[in-house]
């Protein structure tokens, strides 16, 4: 029992710790919001898209897409999505925090902490799978994303302004490049392939740190009954649905434990900025993104260590 729960904090605290160490360099006020939000869009627009694409182009596919797991991620997802549009309408009348509170049940930070908690926890060979699902999942999540905060500010949905916001998502593009190197499988040459596994490496440790940086504690005085709602239901429920269901249906290692992040870890980062540019409540959004990641800590642990000492991986 000790030996798994070992396993667990060594497979989330160093990623805290990147965020603790962000925190810190917020207090001693190495860098101002302007240069923290330069930065962010530096991260999300210049090196995730190449980690997307390094970590697809390198990766050996050869047993990694299974269409079963796939969909059941897939519909698992809408479930989630579902039973927060249910909770939402039932416990909140204003609108304007309806689509925050849905975004923050139903959108994990699965691009920031799914890679390097997985690498931690089930080593190199879960980086392949891994990026696969983050390619399927982040153009559902954006797609769920506009059109709840689209129909919770009243607006008017187009197709067109939907796909745009997914064509031209960073990470979908370094995702499709990927996929598409890989596919015909490109050679790039090592004055290349050099910088840009030195950039992925780099990624997630400088977003991890800036997510820390960026912190906002003041968030997390006001809209409590709405952030409890969403913790509980980020943190525990969402994830305790899909391990549940994956394990009764007879998901084990890589695939059971990927679950975990897909559905348990704490509020996309990007859920923050898309409130605030479509009229939904950031404030509470910024304090679902606060309170999760804090105590993700716990309950990753938790679920890590549970289907550890499962024997599920």
């Amino acid at each position: 029992m000790l030996s798994n729960f070992i396993i667990a904090v060594k497979a989330v605290i160093p990623t805290f710790l990147l965020i603790l160490l962000g925190m810190g360099g917020r207090q001693f006020h190495i860098m101002t919001d302007t240069e923290l939000n330069h930065a962010n869009k530096a991260v999300f627009e210049i090196m995730f898209p190449i980690m997307m694409f390094y970590n697809i182009y390198s990766a050996d596919f050869s047993g990694v897409i299974i269409p079963r797991y796939i969909a059941f991620c897939v519909v698992m997802l809408f479930i989630v999505y579902g039973l927060g549009v249910v909770v939402t309408l039932l416990t909140e009348k204003e609108n304007y925090n309806r689509g925050a509170l849905i975004q923050a049940i139903y959108r994990s930070n699965f691009v920031l902490m799914g890679i390097p908690i997985m690498k931690n926890l089930m080593g190199e060979e879960a980086l392949g799978l891994t990026t696969i699902m983050v390619a399927f999942i982040i153009p559902i999540y954006n797609t769920l994303a506009v059109v709840t905060l689209e129909v919770f500010r009243g607006g008017t949905l187009h197709v067109s302004t939907i796909l745009k916001r997914i064509i031209t998502n960073p990470m979908i593009l370094g995702a499709g490049a990927g996929l598409i190197a890989a596919g015909f499988r490109l050679q790039l040459p090592a004055i290349l392939a050099t910088p840009m596994s030195q950039v992925s490496s780099a990624a997630s440790t400088i977003a991890l740190m800036i997510m820390g940086a960026t912190f906002r504690l003041g968030s997390i005085r006001e809209n409590s009954k709405n952030l409890v709602i969403g913790a509980v239901g980020k943190l525990i429920v969402s994830p305790g649905l899909a391990l549940t269901a994956g394990y009764l249906l007879g998901l084990r290692d890589l695939q059971l434990a990927l679950l975990i992040i897909m559905f348990g870890a704490p509020c996309a980062v990007s859920g923050y900025t898309m409130a605030q540019q479509m009229d939904s409540n950031g404030e509470l959004a910024a304090g679902c993104l606060i309170i999760t990641s804090l105590l993700s800590c716990i309950t990753i642990c938790g679920w890590i260590f549970l289907f550890k000492q499962l024997g599920a991986f």
